[in-house]
């Protein structure tokens, strides 16, 4: 199927029932703050305003691996969520889903809520509408590993992951380069070690 990816991140997105959870999710805080008896217009303020900046720091803002803790190599280390869905294909089934979430919510809220809360509404919904719009391009392919990125500038390195005793980290990465792959990219007058830092 077209934009389906084996990408672990994001994966979660083309399981079963995960869009029936996630309106569930919204419903629930909804219903939640009506039964703490919380007005309704301050309570479609906080559910909207609570689900844009969750959702725009996890889809737009974080890059790289959060709910995974599979080793990519610093494949997706550059990539946000949202680049990261469906490989980046636009207007698949799950981009379509997720733009069209903020619209129904504030149209959900348009009508019990007024004056700053109407206009708070609207500029959360903006915030993670406008990060959504299609751009017509796939993004560029990114590296977030020194390795990856030398690679991409034309060098032969091999990236390789491994364990730091200090850092208590999941890993660290380091490239290994041969000395003909310094020099040659050296221009002869600046030492490798100084070009690579």
């Amino acid at each position: 199927q077209e934009g389906k990816t084996a990408n672990p991140n994001v994966q979660w997105i083309d399981e079963r029932g995960t869009w029936w959870f996630y309106m569930g999710m919204i419903a629930f805080s909804r219903y939640a703050l009506f039964v703490l008896g919380v007005s309704s217009d301050i309570a479609w303020c906080l559910v909207i305003s609570s689900h844009s900046l969750i959702t725009y720091w996890l889809i737009h803002y974080k890059q790289g691996s959060l709910l995974t803790w599979d080793d990519d190599g610093g494949k997706y280390d550059g990539m946000t969520y949202w680049e990261q869905i469906d490989n980046g294909t636009e207007n698949t089934g799950n981009r379509k889903f997720l733009r069209i979430v903020p619209i129904i919510l504030f149209m959900a809220s348009y009508r019990q809520t007024s004056g700053a809360l109407l206009f708070v509404n609207m500029a959360c919904t903006m915030l993670v509408l406008m990060p959504k719009r299609p751009t017509g391009r796939k993004p560029a392919p990114r590296s977030g590993s020194y390795g990856g990125l030398f690679q991409m500038a034309g060098g032969n390195c091999k990236t390789r992951h491994r364990r730091n005793p200090s850092d208590m980290s999941v890993g660290s990465v380091g490239s290994e380069c041969s000395e003909n792959e310094l020099n040659d990219a050296s221009d002869g007058d600046t030492p490798p070690e100084k070009k690579l830092s």
